[in-house]
């Protein structure tokens, strides 16, 4: 019983910490962290100390550098990371995407359809009279089509390549004012494979989430997807911070399959809203409006362990599934040279993986 209220509770502290970004958002920048001034006897130990440690640091420095221009290369093709203390503001950034998505895409369905369309529909009801609802019955679906084809289209693509980079954005910088310099994965070969299997997964677990809604029991289909797109939800939302922290991937699929009923919780507001409208522009235009602020929130989030150690295993499927095509890939390459032997992959299912320290 006492698992089952800690259960509860951590879902319900889930849902709660998931909106605390629509309170930080106003001022995030203005509550980052200030180094403190320091007095001039301060200022000179400290003078030595930076002196003496500023070889090791350029060592340092040099190494995160290499790393964080490749994880923003391969998350975000246009960016280049040049210098931290020009990093645009959090705020500014989620101003942007709400232009962007709000104001620019969003607004421009809302008047196609509740404003144009209606209108022409009163035009033509005025000129034609009796014959207006068979001839808009021909006219609606064309001018639907051409909006979507010459408008929506394009521009639904070209906000989701903006919308990648601006996200990055936000999360890097929210992270370096709350919790300080990133500390990614050290080998630039498991940074590289990380990301590509990262992606690849969650675009199978997409794929699993729409599959599970199309079981022939009423209401059941229904609710193992949401259950799916709450816990990838949160999924996106942790995994900027998490990557930040220098998790691998089984580490972060393990996390959230093992604190399930916490992550269930944190994503379930934007699964709601996300799955309630029926044209995928709007699903994807909502998403991208409301996604900063999951991002802050998860950021300042401080998750609920679950007690009975109990793992939702719904990652294993496409986990496996991925290592199976992985593995199909490698043993078609050409034979290596005599003496090397090909090494396992290194990402296998939560199941298989030793419990979190």
């Amino acid at each position: 019983m006492d698992s089952l209220k800690l259960m509860v509770y951590g879902f319900l502290r889930g849902v709660r910490d998931s909106f605390a970004g629509f309170v930080l958002i106003f001022r995030y920048d203005a509550d980052a962290p200030k180094k403190p001034r320091a007095s001039p006897v301060q200022e000179t130990n400290l003078a030595k100390r930076r002196a003496a440690q500023q070889a090791e640091k350029k060592q340092k420095q040099a190494s995160q550098k290499e790393l964080v221009s490749l994880w923003t290369i391969l998350r975000d093709p246009y960016v280049h990371v040049k210098d931290h203390s020009r990093e645009t503001k959090v705020t500014h950034r989620i101003l942007q995407c709400c232009v962007l998505n709000g104001a620019v895409f969003g607004l421009s369905l809302v008047i196609f359809n509740y404003i144009l369309l209606p209108g022409l529909k009163q035009v033509l009801g005025l000129f034609l009279d009796e014959g207006a609802g068979a001839v808009w019955q021909y006219v609606r679906p064309t001018l639907t089509a051409v909006f979507n084809m010459l408008w929506v289209l394009p521009l639904f693509v070209l906000s989701r390549i903006i919308n990648t980079i601006w996200f990055q954005d936000i999360a890097d910088s929210a992270y370096r004012q709350r919790q300080g310099r990133p500390q990614l994965i050290s080998s630039i070969s498991k940074l590289v494979a990380d990301v590509l299997i990262s992606i690849f997964i969650q675009l199978l677990f997409l794929i699993q989430a729409n599959l599970v809604m199309l079981l022939p029991l009423v209401g059941i289909g229904v609710i193992l997807s949401g259950v799916h797109m709450c816990m990838l939800n949160a999924l996106y939302a942790f995994e900027y911070r998490w990557f930040n922290m220098g998790w691998e991937l089984y580490k972060r699929l393990s996390f959230i399959e093992e604190n399930w009923p916490y992550f269930m919780g944190f994503g379930l507001p934007l699964a709601i809203i996300t799955m309630y409208p029926s044209s995928v522009y709007t699903s994807g235009c909502l998403f991208a409006l409301l996604f900063p602020v999951f991002i802050i929130s998860a950021n300042e989030a401080d998750p609920v362990l679950n007690p009975n150690g109990y793992q939702m295993q719904l990652f294993s499927v496409v986990v496996g599934v991925s290592n199976r095509i992985i593995q199909t890939l490698v043993t078609r390459r050409p034979p290596q040279t005599p003496g090397k032997t090909p090494q396992p992959s290194p990402y296998h299912s939560a199941a298989t993986r030793p419990a979190r320290h």
